[in-house]
């Protein structure tokens, strides 16, 4: 940090902006990166569990887990590690409000991608009947 600021978010700023100017992430950004993370996280949890819902699901409608499309599901849990790293690599060379922005997009583009996953096994699935009480 410089002494020639007396505001500590300035430097910290400053030095953000030094590092990415080389590249690399600077302390503020990790900690933009650490956070969005978190909810990167999340979706991957998300994506997770339909491994054990889902074949459950197809065995209690009668079409039996063998019919589970795993491809898809692996897919559902590839997509938030992917786009953490791809946007993670896109940020090296923006400021602080660049990489928030590049990651904020980036967890558009998981949702998306995973709503797209639903919907696409939803098709995949054979009709089911669920019959009233």
């Amino acid at each position: 940090m410089s002494d020639d600021s007396d505001n500590p978010v300035e430097d910290l700023l400053a030095d953000d902006a030094r590092e990415a100017k080389r590249g690399r992430y600077g302390w503020l950004s990790l900690v933009v990166a650490a956070l969005f993370g978190l909810f990167y996280a999340y979706d991957l949890w998300e994506a997770v569990s339909p491994f054990v819902a889902l074949p459950a699901f197809y065995d209690a409608f009668g079409y039996g887990s063998e019919n589970v499309p795993w491809w898809l599901l692996w897919i559902g849990v590839l997509i938030p590690p992917a786009v953490f790293a791809v946007a993670f690599g896109i940020g090296t060379r923006h400021n602080v409000l660049g990489k928030f922005v590049v990651f904020l997009v980036g967890l558009a583009v998981v949702a998306a991608l995973s709503l797209g996953v639903v919907a696409l096994e939803d098709v995949l699935r054979p009709e089911v009947i669920i019959v009233s009480n």
